[in-house]
């Protein structure tokens, strides 16, 4: 018997290193980050660092990758104060999400959304432009 148990004992041990823990807060990452003009089939239309004229809608998108059950937000920040914050729960090992900000002329100047994990910490920042006025008129 007392053999048995520590056959068992060993065979633990050496399966331990070989069982994958739940994602923590410091596991995962964004593959992709970035402002669009619009989301279609999940995916960007495109990759704005700046926007100019009369866009009011706009869109963060993120791919994350091994963030399965933890909860990802967009902090949306506006001349250093933090305007909007989307929380998303992640189902999947990669996941795709977006969120939107609709823009006027009064919040011209630069937006930054910050991706961040459970614990709060920056995964990914990216910063947009936002000019309503058409320097060609």
């Amino acid at each position: 018997m007392h053999r048995i148990f520590l056959l068992a004992a060993v065979i633990a041990m050496l399966a331990a290193p070989l069982c994958k823990a739940e994602p923590g807060p410091d596991t995962g990452s964004v593959k992709r980050a970035n402002f669009s003009s619009a989301i279609h089939d999940r995916e960007p239309e495109d990759n704005l660092t700046e926007l100019v004229g009369n866009t009011e809608q706009v869109y963060f998108f993120t791919e994350l990758r091994d963030l399965t059950g933890q909860v990802v937000v967009h902090s949306w920040e506006y001349q250093g104060e933090t305007v909007a914050e989307v929380r998303f729960k992640v189902s999947g090992p990669r996941w795709r999400v977006w969120s939107s900000k609709t823009l006027t002329p009064e919040m011209q100047g630069t937006w930054t959304v910050l991706v961040l994990n459970t614990a709060g910490e920056i995964l990914a920042e990216k910063a947009l432009d936002y000019n309503p006025l058409d320097p060609a008129l």
